[in-house]
């Protein structure tokens, strides 16, 4: 016989109560009541909406799936049913935020053009007044300006006259000028033999130093004489030759500009 079994403390078991407590070895026991099977049980609250989403993460993340009607108990495809609402309400909401503002936009530009063209149109119309203005006060002074020429035309041109001849006089008074015209009207005749030349009293005694330094220039002048001229008043030169006879004393010049001058005033009436 074994010594470990007959030496071996043998305890009594009792059962464990399927509700209530056990105390001090011994249980109390309650009448169990059966329930009535077909009556659906009562909800009072659902589960907190973060543990329903974690469940739905975890359902994705995994290749678990969750009976339909568990979802529908335990409410998650009314929070899917609501996600996706409120998805799409934010996604119509930014969509007619965009609209409305593209529209403000557009409306805003709109009306800054029609701004802008509203005072381009009311500058255009001043520019257009200020042009007309001017152009009236331009009309208006020249028909000032026409009068006024025509009243003193007249006299300006005889200022440019008598101005035309004050410049001839100062040509004139040049030591140089004498033997300029001499060897001017030579070349203009185109002659250069037999030639009589009148100076006045003051420039006969200059005239052969004159000649022979044209001479130089142009080369021989034979048979020519030179005598003085008792009425000339100015300076100048007649030059007589074969073919015909130049004046060019300061008097005949005068009388030329008094032509010119004549013939521009009646040309102007």
């Amino acid at each position: 016989m074994d010594k470990r079994r007959t030496t071996s403390e043998i305890k009594t078991f009792s059962f464990n109560a399927l509700e209530g407590t056990v105390v001090g070895g011994s249980s109390t026991a309650k009448n169990f009541e059966f329930r009535d099977l077909s009556a659906q049980p009562s909800v009072s609250s659902k589960p907190n909406p973060k543990i329903i989403r974690s469940e739905r993460e975890a359902e994705a993340k995994t290749q678990f799936k969750i009976d339909s009607a568990v979802r529908d108990l335990r409410g998650l495809t009314g929070q899917e049913r609501d996600d996706l609402e409120n998805s799409i309400n934010s996604q119509v909401e930014k969509r007619l935020k965009e609209i409305r503002d593209e529209a403000y936009r557009e409306g805003l530009e709109k009306g800054r053009m029609e701004g802008a063209d509203a005072a381009l149109q009311e500058a255009m119309a001043a520019h257009e007044q200020q042009i007309q203005a001017v152009e009236g006060m331009v009309v208006d002074l020249r028909t000032q300006c026409e009068t006024r020429l025509e009243n003193h035309r007249h006299d300006i041109y005889e200022m440019s006259k008598r101005l035309l001849k004050w410049l001839v006089l100062k040509e004139v008074q040049d030591d140089g000028y004498v033997p300029k015209l001499l060897e001017k009207l030579i070349l203009e005749m185109n002659q250069r033999q037999n030639l009589i030349i009148r100076v006045n009293h003051a420039d006969f005694a200059h005239m052969p130093a004159v000649v022979e330094a044209l001479e130089k220039r142009v080369g021989n002048l034979p048979n020519v004489r030179i005598e003085p001229d008792m009425d000339m008043k100015g300076r100048g030169i007649i030059l007589e030759t074969e073919n015909g006879i130049l004046d060019a004393t300061t008097d005949a010049l005068f009388q030329t500009i008094d032509k010119i001058y004549e013939s521009v005033v009646n040309h102007g009436r």
